[in-house]
């Protein structure tokens, strides 16, 4: 059974001083679930649904079972009466050994935006994330949620960007701009940073200036904008096309 500590625990995983104070972080949901029990990641504890006990008989995880009308009222989620997971937060990545292909985030906030980067990221094979130190926190539920489980197969290093361009000249640096080049002209150089900006304000002027080549998404209709995760999938489409 949960224990009043424990359940006061799972409240503070929330909001994210809680998560910092505690190094801890909720995943929800089947499949979420499933994805950190196959992963390195360390568990505290699992809270799953009663009616899904069966499924969980060979766990060596400690596991609480509750009602679904429990798992609602613990989850962050609108819709999970499935469960949820403590994990603990690992430890950053350095990022010493750099990917030739690397996806640079420049003060994106919105944590549904950044957990479907980094699933997109996932699909196509995309490892390594450095975002800005404004950008959403990782370890935010809805980004965890809707990465879909991608979020233990990509890492994110948070870190100011300018500094990171400037230590790795050997990158040639990308930024997405509706000024820039026409995407499917475009020939992607071997080693590659490419920078996406935030819906509202765009890539930041500072590292703007960092840019060497801006490529952008050839528009057909009419809309003014795309996306910022849709506009990611696009372009690393195009990467791995050529």
């Amino acid at each position: 059974m949960l224990t009043n500590k424990q359940i006061k625990l799972i409240n503070s995983l929330h909001s994210k001083k809680g998560r910092s104070e505690n190094e801890l972080f909720l995943v929800e949901g089947e499949k979420g679930i499933q994805e950190v029990i196959d992963s390195d990641y360390e568990i505290e504890f699992l809270v799953i649904n009663v009616d899904f006990q069966e499924v969980f008989s060979g766990i060596s995880i400690p596991t609480y079972f509750v009602s679904k009308e429990d798992i609602t009222k613990f989850s962050t989620l609108t819709i999970n009466q499935y469960g949820l997971a403590v994990v603990k937060c690992k430890i950053t990545p350095s990022f010493t050994q750099l990917d030739d292909v690397i996806l640079l985030l420049d003060g994106v906030r919105d944590p549904g935006n950044l957990g479907t980067i980094i699933r997109i990221c996932d699909w196509y094979g995309i490892k390594q994330i450095v975002l800005s130190n404004d950008c959403t926190e990782f370890y935010n539920p809805k980004v965890i949620s809707a990465t879909m489980g991608s979020f233990k197969r990509v890492d994110c290093n948070y870190t100011d960007l300018t500094a990171f361009i400037q230590a790795n000249p050997e990158h040639t640096v990308l930024g997405a701009d509706l000024a820039g080049e026409n995407l499917h002209q475009y020939t992607f150089p071997t080693k590659v940073f490419i920078i996406m900006g935030s819906e509202s304000h765009g890539i930041s002027p500072e590292v703007s200036a960092m840019i060497q080549q801006r490529i952008t998404i050839p528009r057909f209709g009419a809309a003014e904008s795309l996306n910022v995760a849709i506009s990611t999938g696009i372009i690393l489409d195009h990467v791995r096309r050529n």
